[in-house]
């Protein structure tokens, strides 16, 4: 169950019980049904992990991540992009152009344009500082790593790290990460599943990233659920 409440237009979520993943298995960034395939759903019937670079190592579990929506030491990740806001999901989607930076200051941990499991790219990053340190972002889907971009490379708040494919259709998706494979924090945690994709229900995880963008300026994603 989740709580969510607005002061100053600023969400405050408080995530008290996540639904677990109901059938199927975790592939890239989405969860696989056992039988069927939800129509629609992206990321189906991928495989992942065939041009992914080696990952530095985790330093805190997937299970353990405040997703705080405090904006002190980050910045507005979509603040050099023209953006129009879509679901939240595992992430939060997006359609538009432009470029996306790093929330905050941190190590690029995946960088990968093919076979991801997702609709395109996966670009992962571990932050270093802020509230919440040592967790991990995605950014994913209709995008382009910048220049040079490579695992193990150290970014500053407000760096770009990727380009958005103008009319790309696929949008964009961006996220808490599980720092494990190509996966949401949402996927690795139970809060995702066929159920969740068909009914357009939103993770958690994915409020609070709407949350915290929305606390930086950045414009916050639609619940459609």
């Amino acid at each position: 169950m989740l709580l969510i409440t607005s002061a100053a237009g600023i969400l405050t979520l408080a995530l008290l019980v996540t639904t677990p993943a109901r059938s199927g298995g975790v592939q890239g960034g989405k969860i696989m049904p056992t039988a069927a395939r939800i129509s629609g759903s992206r990321g189906v019937g991928r495989s992942a992990g065939a041009s992914r670079v080696a990952a530095v190592p985790a330093r805190r579990r997937a299970g353990s991540c405040a997703m705080a929506t405090n904006a002190a030491g980050y910045v507005n990740p979509l603040g050099l992009a023209i953006v129009n806001p879509k679901r939240i999901d595992q992430g939060v989607d997006y359609a538009g152009s432009g470029k996306l930076t790093a929330l905050g200051r941190g190590t690029i941990t995946n960088v990968a344009t093919a076979t991801t499991g997702w609709h395109g790219t996966y670009i992962e990053y571990q932050l270093l500082t802020g509230r919440d340190a040592g967790c991990y972002v995605y950014y994913a889907e209709g995008v382009l790593p910048a220049t040079g971009l490579h695992v193990g490379q150290t970014v500053r708040a407000g760096e770009p790290v990727a380009t958005i494919i103008p009319n790309s259709s696929t949008g964009i998706e961006v996220g808490w990460a599980a720092g494990q494979g190509m996966i949401s924090y949402a996927a690795k945690t139970g809060q995702w599943s066929p159920t969740h994709e068909q009914d357009n229900i939103p993770s958690a995880a994915g409020l609070y990233f709407s949350a915290l963008i929305a606390s930086l300026g950045g414009p916050p994603g639609r619940v459609e659920g």
